[in-house]
C-alpha cells in the first residue's frame, strides 16, 4: 500500500494569475518565450543571422518552460536549482569545538628552564645541580609528585654538543647535536611534518611573522610557509633523510642559516632557533 504524502507548507498559497499558473509561474514564461520570439523577430527581419538567433530562442524558450511549468521531485524547478547549489556549497556537516579541543588543535607554547633547557609551559621546572661541565646533570633529592612531570632523567651534557658553531651565519645540526636543538611538545604525533622549528629570541620569546624557506641540497625551494603568534614553523609532510637548508626573511630579526642532515624520519620535535 502506497504510503500518503504528508503535506506540506500547508499555510503557503501562492496566488493564481490565470487558471493553473501562478504569477511566479506565467514570469518565467513571458520572459522566456518573449525574448526567444524577439530573437526569432530579429532573424526574420535579418538584423541578426539565424545561426545566432534560432539557438537562443530554443535556449531562452525552453529555460522558461523548464522552470515555468516542469516540477524536480516535488519541487519547482527553480526550488530545485537553489537547494541543490546550496547544498554542494555548504558544509553538511558541523563540528562543535569546546575549549579542550581548541587548545589541542593550537600550537604549543614552551618556555626556558633554569638551566636553559626549553620544556612546555605547562610543565614544572625541576631544580638541578650542575657538578661541572662535561660531567653528569644530576636531580637534587626531592619527592616527585607526579610521574607526568618526570620528563628527563639524567642528562649527559658533553663538550662537543655544546661548542658553538664556527660560522654564526650558518648553523649545521646533524644526529650528534640535534639534541641541543629539539624539545618535546604536546600532540607532537599530531604534526604532519617531520622537519619543524621554533623561531624564537635570546631571551626565548616567539617571533611571528617570519618567512621559512625550505631547500633541498641544491637550493630548490621545497616549502614555504610564515610563523604564526607562537612563531612555529610546522611542514606539511614526512620529508626523506638527506640534506636540507632553513632560511629567514624578516625586516627586524636576523636569523642564521641551518643546514639540516635528517637522519631520522620519525623524528618530529621542532629545533630551537633563535636570533643572532
Amino acid at each position: 500500500m502506497r504510503q500518503h504524502a504528508i503535506p506540506q507548507n500547508i499555510l503557503d498559497v501562492e496566488f493564481k494569475l490565470f487558471t493553473k499558473f501562478t504569477l511566479k509561474e506565467f514570469a518565467y514564461l513571458a520572459i522566456g518565450i518573449g525574448f526567444g520570439g524577439v530573437m526569432i523577430y530579429l532573424t526574420a527581419s535579418n538584423i541578426i543571422p539565424g545561426i545566432l538567433g534560432i539557438p537562443v530562442f530554443i535556449i531562452s524558450s525552453g529555460a522558461g518552460i523548464f522552470l515555468g511549468l516542469v516540477p524536480v521531485n516535488d519541487q519547482d524547478a527553480d526550488v530545485f536549482i537553489k537547494n541543490y547549489i546550496s547544498a554542494i556549497s555548504n558544509p553538511t556537516q558541523r563540528v562543535w569545538m569546546n575549549k579542550d579541543m581548541r587548545e589541542e588543535r593550537s600550537k604549543p607554547e614552551v618556555k626556558p628552564s633554569e638551566d636553559g633547557q626549553i620544556i612546555p609551559k605547562d610543565v614544572k621546572d625541576k631544580n638541578k645541580k650542575i657538578i661541572g661541565v662535561g660531567l653528569d646533570i644530576k636531580k637534587e633529592d626531592a619527592e616527585v609528585e607526579d610521574d607526568i612531570d618526570m620528563l628527563d632523567e639524567e642528562l649527559n651534557v658533553e663538550e662537543n654538543l655544546t661548542t658553538p658553531p664556527i660560522d654564526p651565519n650558518l648553523l649545521v645540526i646533524t644526529d650528534s647535536n640535534i639534541a641541543n636543538y629539539q624539545f618535546n611538545i604536546k600532540s607532537l604525533d599530531r604534526l604532519p611534518g617531520n622537519i619543524n622549528a621554533w623561531l624564537c629570541t635570546k631571551d626565548f620569546k616567539p617571533i611571528p611573522n617570519v618567512i621559512v624557506y625550505l631547500k633541498d641540497s641544491q637550493q630548490k625551494v621545497l616549502y614555504a610557509n610564515r610563523t604564526g603568534t607562537n612563531g612555529y614553523f610546522l611542514t606539511n609532510k614526512m620529508w626523506d633523510i638527506g640534506t636540507y637548508m632553513l632560511e629567514f626573511q624578516h625586516p627586524v630579526y636576523k636569523f642564521p642559516k641551518v643546514q639540516l642532515e635528517l637522519s631520522n624520519r620519525e623524528n618530529k620535535s621542532p629545533i630551537k632557533i633563535n636570533n643572532i
